[in-house]
Order: C-alpha cells, then structure tokens, then sequence
C-alpha cells in the first residue's frame, strides 16, 4: 500500500491571538520551543533548531514565515470587514463559521523525504546538529500545487493564511480560508428584472446545509485533490479510502472526535510507529547477527578439520621418529637425515597445532559471546512484539470507550429531545445566566477571560488582565469567595460545550480560578513577576491592579 494523502477541514467561528501566533510562530522564544507539552499535558513537538526551515505562500510567491506584518487573526478580520460581514458577540449561540481551517499533509516517511530528501534529521530529539537540515525543493513544490489548487477551488483573495511547517514531527500546511459564496440578494425586486446575486461569507453555502451534504463535499474535495488536479498523485501521495468503504469500526475512528481526542490518537499512533520502527531496527540487527554468528560457526568448523589433520600428521610423525629411532644404532647417515627432518617436520606441526588452537579459542570466545547478544535481541523482539500487542491493545480500547461514551451521550440527549426535557434544562439554563449577568455584570469580562484561557492550547497561565477580571467579579458577587467563582465556571460551561473544549483543559482552568478565589494578592503578584518592567526598571501597570486586588481582598 502506498503513502496516503490527508486533509483535515475543522470550522471555526473565530480565530484567537494564541491560535494566530501559533499557526506564525510569531514571538515565539527558544524556551516556548523547547517545551515538552503544555501545562494540560498536550505533547509539543517544535524544534527550535528547524524554525527556520517554515515558509509560507503569500499571493503565489514563497516567502519566510512572518512575512506578514499583520497578525494571522487580524488578516481574517480585515478580510470579513472586506466583505461586509458583522461580527457577532462572543456570547452569541448563533454566531456562524466564518473561516475554514486546513491541515493537509500526507504519509510521515514521505513528507519527511520532500521536505529533507536524504538528510540526517534527528525527529526524537531537539538537537543543534539539525540547525544544518536544509529545506529540499520538492516540500516548496508540492506546497504550491497545493495553493494553486486550493485558490483555484476558493479564490486567492480569500486565502488568509498558507504556512507550511517543517519544525514538527510530520511536514504539513496550516490554511485558513474565508468560504464566499454567491447568494441572492435579499428585498424586493420590481416586476420583470432578475433578482441579483452577491458574494457573501458562509460556510453552508460552499460545504452545504446538512451533514450528508458536508460528507459529499469532503469526499469531493479529496477526490479533486487527487484526481482533477493530481497534486497527490504527482507527488506520490495516494487518495485515502473512501469513507463508505471503511469497515465500521474505521468509520467510528475517523468522525467524531475534538481537536484534543484527534490528539491524544495521534500520540498513540506516533507511540505505535516508534514501536514498529524500532522493532524493524532490531530485526536488521538480528539479522546481521546471525549472518556474524555463520561465519563463525564456518570459521569454528574450519579450525576444527585443520587440527583433527595437524594432529593427524603429527600423530604419524612420530610413529615415523620412534620406528627410525630403533634403527639409528646401525650408524646409517641416511636414517639420521631423515630422522632430523621428521623432527624439524614435528616442530612446526606442533607450533601450527599451538596456533590453531588459540585461534579456535578467540573464535570460540566470540561465538559465545555473539550468542549471548543474538539471545538478548530475540528477547528484546520478544518483548517488543509483545510491547506493541499491548499498545494496540490499549488502543483499541480507547477507541472502543470513546465511541461507547460518544453514543451513551448520544442515546442520553435524543431520549431528552424526545420527551422535552432538553429544551427545558436549556431554557432554565439561560434564563438563570440571563439573571446572573443582569445582577452581576462584571462576571461577563471573566467569562469571557476564563473562555479565553481555557479554549488556548498553548497558554500556560492567566494574563495578570485576565486574573484581574476574575478578581473583580468575585468581589463584587454579593456571595462567597468560592461560591462565586464556582458561578463564573458554571456560567462559562456553554461556551466550553458549544466549542467542545476538552474536559481536561476545563478542570485546569477551574484550578487556576479557585487558586483566585482563595489567595488573590499572592496569585497576581506571582504573575507580575513574570511580566515586563518599563525601562528606568520599575514594574509596568500591572503593579496598580496587584495593589487594587489586594485592598479588595483586606476589605
């Protein structure tokens, strides 16, 4: 089976300024490349030493990454406003898809040879030696069929970002796309004229308004992808299976999952690789062994005739001296002659014996000690072998409790739609946040603050902004410290639910609100030492708002 191709569309309602800085590496220090994972545990694979290696496309010409001067999130803002499109508040439940976010990559093995052709590129490490790794012409030619496709399929002006990263485990391309579709256009229209059309954002009018409509449309674009413009094919990336032709449990693996789950499997996978990787290292090793092992066992053989005929030869040496040696008293020169040269025969027949030996007992020495390492890789592709069964194993049943968790949910909220009692708790839930806000309008900054936190797969802690606001709706809760911060994470639950945040992330950020809620002035002055100074050396503004939250806090 040949290397597969892979394109991932995920919508998006909005794009945040971490997400943005991200996707461009932009103000991204050595020591945020030098993370292992982040502080929910998310692997991270940056190497700081191929940083320099990323590009991206900007109007048909490749650039260094950062070519623009305006942030990723901003561009897609300029180009909405372009279009005539309102933004809606982050509140909003109604708020549409405004932007198509692409990954699109292919088989590990074969983007690597694109993007490194031959190279040594140490993947298992963050290693200096691969500051030298330079960029092959291929990864450059490939990421631009793949642009000239894509603005072909969704128009170039409506490209906002084209990143292709080669600091990560896998080469890949990051693209964000505004979906412009022609609509008519609304009002009346007098008696006899045509009514209109008009280019306008919306995600329904390229992919389609229902799910067997979205399932065509992606199926399509791989399918355009690989076969109308063959820029798979031509790069030796094959079309992955069709959907409908995955067994059952294929189908539940591909759908259904958020951005943390699709991560978590991805570390399985790249585990498993590891796994199947070294395992093929040991069986070539193994290999060369037993070819080692051979020889020496030929050599053993070989040493063992040459001295079964040494002592042969010896053997019938000195049956010749000793039958010579009774004759010797006749005094004939002749027999003395021949008895020398038997004797001088016997002595190097003797030191070729000595020899011999000592080269059979290297020999030997060495077979024995290759068996021990021969035995000890056996054992350790035993265990490997066993390792992986366990690993996938330990795969399957993941996937097997995701997807029995995804359908328990499932059963759960179509048995509540059907009687009601779904649309009730929603209901009650908005109307009791429609009070809660009307009484305690300050939470609506923390919310928003704490979704913001929450939502970021690479931000490790509050701005000392953000934890102001969460301060300053606690104070003025009319209740209990805590009571009040539990109110905030409940209030801030849509948010999290209609944006599928990962649950993990959700129990990290309600931590951070309850450390908060419980040691104010110490948790913010913790995060101003992490802050700029101005420069005569004094603290920045954060000082006065530490200070403020601290005499909230006395009082």
């Amino acid at each position: 089976m040949g290397a597969k191709a892979s394109i991932h569309m995920q919508p998006m309602k909005a794009m945040n300024a971490s997400l943005s800085d991200e996707n461009e590496r932009r103000d991204k220090s050595k020591e945020w490349f030098d993370r292992t994972e982040d502080s929910k545990g998310t692997p991270y694979h940056y190497d700081w030493w191929r940083r320099n290696l990323n590009f991206e496309i900007v109007k048909g010409k490749i650039c260094p990454q950062l070519s623009h001067a305006i942030p990723l999130h901003d561009r897609i803002q300029n180009r909405l406003r372009e279009l005539g499109f309102k933004n809606y508040k982050e509140t909003a439940k109604n708020a549409p898809n405004v932007c198509m976010d692409f990954v699109i990559g292919g088989q590990r093995e074969r983007l690597r040879e694109m993007a490194f052709g031959k190279q040594y590129v140490n993947f298992d490490e963050k290693d200096e030696q691969n500051s030298h790794v330079k960029r092959c012409d291929e990864i450059e030619r490939w990421a631009m069929d793949t642009y000239k496709w894509a603005a072909k399929k969704y128009g170039e002006e409506n490209i906002i970002g084209f990143n292709v990263h080669l600091d990560e485990t896998t080469p890949h391309i990051h693209m964000q796309v505004i979906p412009v579709a022609e609509k008519k256009r609304r009002g009346r229209v007098k008696t006899g004229q045509e009514r209109g059309t008009v280019k306008t954002v919306s995600y329904a009018g390229i992919v389609g308004e229902t799910p067997e409509a979205l399932s065509k449309y992606l199926d399509d674009m791989h399918t355009d992808y690989h076969l109308q413009v063959q820029v798979g094919y031509k790069y030796g990336l094959e079309r992955g299976t069709f959907f409908d032709d995955l067994t059952p449990e294929e189908q539940a693996r591909r759908k259904n999952r958020s951005k943390p789950e699709y991560i978590e499997y991805d570390n399985l996978m790249n585990e498993m690789d590891k796994t199947k990787k070294t395992y093929e290292e040991l069986k070539q090793d193994y290999s060369q062994l037993e070819e080692q092992y051979r020889l020496l066992e030929k050599k053993v053989k070989s040493f063992t005739k040459m001295l079964s005929n040494l002592n042969d030869q010896k053997e019938r040496l000195e049956i010749d001296i000793t039958a010579l040696e009774e004759i010797r008293d006749t005094g004939n020169e002749e027999v003395e002659k021949q008895l020398e040269e038997k004797r001088k025969q016997l002595d190097d027949i003797t030191e070729k014996i000595s020899l011999r030996k000592g080269q059979l007992n290297d020999v030997t020495e060495e077979l024995k000690k290759l068996d021990e390492v021969r035995d000890q890789t056996k054992q350790d592709i035993k265990n490997m072998v066993t390792d992986a069964i366990q690993r996938h194993d330990r795969t399957n049943a993941w996937l097997k409790e995701a997807d029995r968790a995804i359908e328990e949910k499932r059963k759960k909220l179509t048995e509540m739609d059907k009687t009601g009692e779904l649309e009730n708790a929603r209901r009650h839930v908005d109307e009791r946040d429609a009070v809660l806000y009307r009484r305690w309008p300050e939470a609506r900054d923390a919310v928003n603050s704490i979704f913001e936190f929450a939502s970021s797969s690479s931000v490790h802690d509050f701005t000392p902004q953000q934890a102001l606001h969460v301060e300053h709706a606690i104070v003025t809760s009319g209740t209990t410290r805590t009571k009040a911060a539990e109110e905030l994470m409940s209030l801030a639950k849509k948010d999290f639910d209609n944006n599928r945040t990962y649950s993990g992330w959700v129990n990290g950020v309600m931590l951070e609100v309850m450390k908060i809620a419980s040691n104010t002035h110490q948790r913010l002055n913790a995060l101003l030492k992490t802050q700029p100074k101005n420069q005569d050396g004094s603290p920045s503004y954060i000082t006065d708002l530490t200070d403020w939250a601290g005499n909230q806090l006395q009082r």
